[in-house]
């Protein structure tokens, strides 16, 4: 619960100028970010063991705290943070925004470190490019409650993760 509380949603509004004729237009866009407010190490060592791919033959659905229905891993995933948020997105349209709640269960707190292209070996590690979240087999994912809905969205999701995911209710 520590990570969990020194993380949060980021959000950054960027300022865009736009060309009209003469004259330049503010246009305001939001870009969120899935990303730790801190964290102790600024870039991270990726473990072999946890970067392999993992297909068990049987998941049990895990069990509900939050919310109706939950969308959970069947395979063992990095999953990066526009994933998730694309698949927030995609949870939150379909099932509109009334009555309903969503609570992700996955964060991505682990840097990933990336060279530019056409820069040569060595001269130490690259910059942080983006983060991710380890998932095994068997994680929830999301939780969320709504009135109507509940299936289309678990398929409206599925499309968006790269790997299998199952669907659990309390019904």
């Amino acid at each position: 619960w520590l990570m969990m509380a020194c993380c949060n949603i980021v959000t950054r509004f960027n300022y865009l100028l736009i060309n009209k004729g003469h004259q330049f237009q503010h246009v305001r866009s939001y870009v969120p970010l899935l990303r730790p407010r801190q964290t102790k190490y600024r870039k991270f060592h990726l473990r072999l063991r946890a970067i392999k791919p993992f297909k068990p033959d049987k998941v049990s659905p895990p069990p509900l705290h939050f919310h109706q229905y939950g969308i959970y891993a069947l395979e063992s995933v990095r999953l990066t943070a526009a994933q998730i948020e694309s698949a927030r997105l995609t949870l939150v349209r379909t099932i509109g925004r009334k009555d309903t709640a969503v609570k992700l269960q996955v964060f991505p707190h682990i840097p990933v470190t990336k060279k530019p292209i056409g820069v040569r070996m060595g001269k130490g590690k690259g910059t942080v490019d983006h983060f991710i979240a380890f998932v095994k087999a068997g994680k929830m994912i999301v939780e969320y409650s709504c009135n109507d809905y509940a299936k289309q969205a678990y398929k409206a999701v599925s499309y968006k993760l790269p790997i299998k995911v199952g669907f659990v209710s309390k019904e």
